[in-house]
């Protein structure tokens, strides 16, 4: 993620300023990013002390509770998180319409 007031220069040649983002809009961008980051590192957490409490009182247990946790994960989990997060994201950044602050000569058209 670029900070705000940088520019982005992109693989075409063009140059992307973030001051054409609304500063407000640019803060509510990564509040949403850090809340997700947070929870997923909270949750994560939660499975790994999870894990290491069945390894030291039940060990074979392992063998299904894992390959069991990966899957509702992998199956439920992921694609319900990533949906949502997504779907805040573009609420947020659909009224922007930002345009290019310079064009470096590769990507202008050669007469």
């Amino acid at each position: 993620m670029v900070a705000y007031g940088e520019d982005f220069a992109c693989e075409c040649g063009r140059t992307y300023s973030t001051n054409q983002i609304p500063e407000s809009d640019y803060a509510a961008v990564l509040t949403l990013d850090r809340k997700y980051r947070r929870a997923g590192q909270i949750v994560g957490s939660s499975f790994a002390f999870l894990f290491i409490f069945v390894i030291l009182t039940r060990p074979f247990m392992m063998m299904a509770l894992v390959p069991m946790c990966l899957l509702a994960w992998m199956v439920y989990g992921r694609p319900f998180v990533r949906r949502r997060y997504w779907r805040e994201v573009s609420a947020l950044t659909c009224k922007w319409k930002l345009r290019p602050t310079s064009t470096s000569p590769k990507a202008s058209p050669t007469p």
